[in-house]
């Protein structure tokens, strides 16, 4: 498995617990504890995400990539242009 898929799959497991930790909080709004270890993994996802982003490009569309007075997304490879890594 390739850094970069490395990398999506830890990004994906913080997506995966920020969403049950907030599902769990629904039911328990005073639980600081898993208040806590939601803001934990939001921290942690957003240190991966700008990891991701300095080594390949945006994560997402709705990453702020404006490189000086222009939008820059356009300037990565699109979708089409990534060779399938195993």
């Amino acid at each position: 498995m390739s850094d970069k898929n490395r990398l999506l799959q830890r990004i994906h497991a913080y997506d995966f617990t920020i969403l049950e930790l907030g599902l769990f909080l629904d039911t328990h709004t005073d639980n600081a504890r898993a208040l806590s270890a939601r803001q934990q993994a939001q921290a942690e996802r957003a240190e991966l995400v700008c990891e991701y982003e300095e080594k390949y490009g945006p994560y997402i569309l709705t990453s702020d990539d404006v490189a000086g007075d222009r939008w820059s997304w356009v300037d990565h490879p699109w979708p089409w242009d990534y060779r399938r890594e195993d």
